[in-house]
């Protein structure tokens, strides 16, 4: 018994929509992208962050262009990742001239250290949900401890020699150390423990939370004169319109591959031609009749059914009626002079019984009939 089609969809579509589901829930739960960033106002961004700087009286901006565009000194370049990226050249030589960059991603190795833990400040309690610690030997010797236990280092002030000069950084080994879902809990001190470090920082004069790194860019006339590279495949196609492009088209490849390159609606099977039972008997039987040599008989046969059709067409029979009541020759012949006005030497020869010696006289024979036959045909027929 066949599944019904509406049956068959449903079977089809139930998977398709279990994986719509997961996809947004995975989407809609899961850090994106712009997760850290100060535009975000997800459990994971940084928004509330950055407005808690504003209401101390720190001078912060969102920085959205290409890093060689930074310059000045004494100031600050906040990064929020979940992953770990090395600092650009750009970015090394604006530390050199005695700027700060701050880093928070995931770093160091997972410890002992309970998962969800508190750590005692003089701001008050700082959360920190994660078993990773970094050691202060997988780091170099000029560092200084800011937030630590005795699993290991979770923010440190790092000063690294570039080229003939020093420059800093500030890292911490968990991203979400000021996310947004920490700042809506009043009792824990992550905001204004971080807001200490920064102020403990020389010379700080501008905080900039790093907009370009979440895709939040804004590129100007200066951005688009420096004709710098593009430093990577995504970074190139941001510059032009085979983005959009690139994006339908993998779009429609998915597409195909999943239709398995074949066209809506099931597959067409292959049309197999019925055998025609009738055919299959009269092609053996005269296949029998040829090496039989019973041309006589053939024509016997034939001679029958010409009469036959010729009566039937000319009215002196029914199409149904017995072959064994049929007119006599003469009458046939009278009949079908009269109709066609033809005269009836080939008619009376094809009645004949002569004898056939070869295929060639069968041949010749059937056709004379088609030409006997062909006046009484109905003209629609003729014309085809």
């Amino acid at each position: 018994m066949k599944t019904p089609s509406r049956w068959r969809w449903l079977l089809l579509l139930l998977p398709v929509l279990v994986l719509v589901v997961v996809g947004v829930l995975l989407m809609t739960l899961a850090p994106s992208a712009k997760a850290g960033s100060s535009f975000d106002n997800s459990p994971w961004g940084s928004r509330q962050f950055y407005e808690y700087l504003q209401q101390q009286g720190f001078k912060v901006e969102r920085w959205q262009r290409d890093y060689p565009n930074l310059s000045g000194q004494g100031h600050v370049l906040l990064q929020i990742s979940g992953r770990l990226r090395d600092p650009s050249a750009d970015l090394a030589q604006w530390m050199a001239d005695g700027n700060t960059l701050v880093r928070f991603y995931w770093h160091g190795e997972p410890t002992a250290a309970p998962f969800s833990h508190r750590l005692q400040t003089s701001q008050g309690p700082v959360l920190v949900e994660t078993r990773r610690r970094l050691q202060p030997r997988d780091i170099a010797p000029r560092y200084r401890p800011l937030l630590s236990d005795d699993y290991g280092l979770i923010a440190y002030l790092q000063t690294t020699l570039i080229g003939e000069r020093t420059g800093q950084q500030l890292q911490s080994v968990y991203p979400w150390l000021v996310a947004n879902a920490y700042g809506s809990h009043t009792q824990l001190a992550n905001f204004a423990t971080v807001a200490a470090l920064l102020q403990g920082l020389p010379s700080t004069t501008t905080i900039y939370f790093d907009g370009w790194l979440h895709g939040y860019r804004q590129r100007t006339p200066e951005d688009v004169d420096t004709g710098l590279p593009p430093r990577s495949v995504l970074d190139y196609l941001s510059r032009t319109q085979w983005l959009g492009i690139s994006l339908q088209l993998g779009v429609i490849l998915i597409f195909l591959l999943w239709q398995h390159s074949q066209r809506f609606g099931p597959p067409l099977q292959e049309q197999v031609a019925t055998p025609s039972n009738s055919a299959t008997y009269i092609a053996a039987l005269a296949g029998v009749l040829q090496r039989a040599q019973q041309r006589d008989f053939v024509r016997q046969q034939l001679q029958g059914q010409l009469r036959h059709n010729l009566a039937a067409r000319l009215g002196l029979i029914a199409d149904r009626s017995n072959p064994h009541h049929l007119p006599e020759d003469p009458e046939l012949m009278q009949a079908w002079q009269g109709v066609t006005g033809q005269s009836p030497a080939l008619f009376q020869s094809l009645l004949e019984d002569a004898a056939m010696h070869e295929d060639r006289q069968l041949l010749e024979w059937l056709k004379d009939a088609a030409t006997v036959l062909q006046p009484l045909e109905p003209p629609e027929t003729r014309e085809s």
